[in-house]
């Protein structure tokens, strides 16, 4: 069943929401009461500017955009939060929003009083939700903290109790607000897992964030905003790379940034380096088993230079590097010249990359052939993240091959160490 052929769980048609901002503090009792003759000022800010898309059941949709571009504001009318000033909604589910995480909570109570009070405004019943407390709290982290008032905890120990209790709603439709902003990485972790939970469900996600690393491995689509307005809509790869572009991220591999560490004699100098598709389009997204291409610049300053190697690294983002490629001996009489000024352009192709879904950056390196001189090496020259679409875990693509083989007798042949785990 296609998207188009499945029904519509959100509908949203030529939406508008404006607010009238105070340019003064006119707006206050005692400011009225001391200057009664002056009028209040106020600027119009366009929070949404006719905005109209469809989400069909079932689908992960991301939210994306910079500060101040309306996405909170539109997932608060979704959720029935805010009222449109133009335009039209239609919802066809019940919907549990997860927008300010703990707003409700009672800082006079302890954590166990606070599940039973918010969760029964979440409609979870007292049997229920005795049934589910040692799931939430365990989840939360919180076991020695169960009987401590909120008021003592930290303001991420609340929004993960909140996180907590608000996935045990039962609905159809989740609106999610940055929830990725809490906790540490163990527990954004935990909240991924959810994230791959709710996909096997079949729920309806609708995801505000600014991870776009979330995006790519969760979203089957992103929505664009900028100053209100609907920009794009589409894959969520496809989108997030426009949007890296658009704010000039570190990752859409454009620039040489001067913040990134380099050294080296400069005999010959890196002039840029990006990363391409297979149509030579810019793509610092690429999905596993994708064509991949590392292209960079150089140009030589120093005429004693004859021919010189390149040699890059793939690094994942903690440091690892993961491989090494050196141009062959073939390419040298290709890229070296003594004449001072000469340019050109190194590729490196990847057919298939086999890395799955992770941040990673291309180091390079250009050395001189015999005695090895660095000429310029550059730590992060290209930031990219790989896409993974089917979610999986773990660092590489092995590319094996499944079979399933009837047999008339079963293998044999245990190694001893599991030969008693076999009866």
């Amino acid at each position: 069943m296609t998207a188009t052929d499945r029904a519509l769980a959100i509908k949203v048609e030529n939406l508008s929401k404006r607010f009238r901002i105070p340019l003064d503090r006119s707006s206050t009792l005692k400011h009225r009461l001391t200057h009664w003759r002056s009028a209040s000022r106020y600027r119009t800010l366009e929070a949404l500017r006719d905005v109209s898309f469809e989400v069909p059941a079932g689908e992960f949709t991301g939210i994306i955009g910079h500060n101040g571009s309306g996405k909170s504001t539109l997932l608060k009318i979704l959720a029935r939060i805010y009222r449109p000033d133009a335009g039209r909604v239609a919802i066809e589910g019940k919907v549990s929003p997860f927008l300010e995480l703990g707003v409700g909570f009672n800082p006079e109570l302890t954590a166990r009083e606070n599940i039973f009070l918010s969760g029964a405004i979440l409609g979870l019943g007292r049997v229920e939700l005795h049934r589910l407390f040692e799931e939430i709290i365990g989840f939360a982290e919180l076991e020695q903290f169960v009987d401590h008032k909120l008021k003592n905890f930290s303001s991420g120990m609340e929004v993960r109790l909140a996180f907590s209790l608000a996935i045990q709603a039962h609905a159809e439709i989740l609106m999610m607000d940055e929830v990725l902003a809490v906790g540490d990485a163990s527990f954004q972790q935990k909240c991924f897992d959810v994230f791959k939970g709710y996909k096997r469900e079949g729920r309806t996600v609708v995801l505000v964030t600014h991870e776009l690393s979330a995006v790519n491995q969760y979203c089957d689509r992103a929505l664009l905003l900028d100053h209100g307005r609907l920009v794009a809509d589409g894959l969520a790869t496809e989108v997030t790379a426009q949007y890296r572009r658009a704010i000039g991220l570190a990752a859409d591999g454009s620039r040489l940034s001067d913040e990134v560490e380099r050294w080296g004699s400069r005999d010959v100098v890196l002039t840029g380096a990006r990363m391409l598709d297979e149509r030579g389009v810019e793509d610092c997204n690429p999905p596993t088993g994708g064509f991949t291409r590392v292209e960079l610049g150089y140009q030589i300053q120093n005429d004693s230079v004859a021919d010189f190697v390149c040699v890059i690294w793939l690094v994942r983002d903690d440091g690892q590097v993961l491989a090494e490629a050196r141009l062959p001996v073939s390419q040298y009489a290709q890229v070296g010249s003594s004449q001072r000024g000469a340019s050109g352009t190194i590729r490196y192709d990847i057919p298939e990359i086999p890395l799955l879904d992770g941040g990673y950056s291309v180091n390079i390196e250009l050395q001189g052939r015999r005695d090895g001189a660095t000429y310029d090496h550059l730590n992060h020259a290209v930031r990219f993240h790989v896409v993974d679409k089917g979610g999986r875990g773990g660092l590489i693509d092995p590319g094996g091959v499944w079979s399933v083989v009837p047999t008339e007798q079963p293998v044999v042949g245990w190694p001893d160490q599991f030969a008693a785990t076999q009866q």
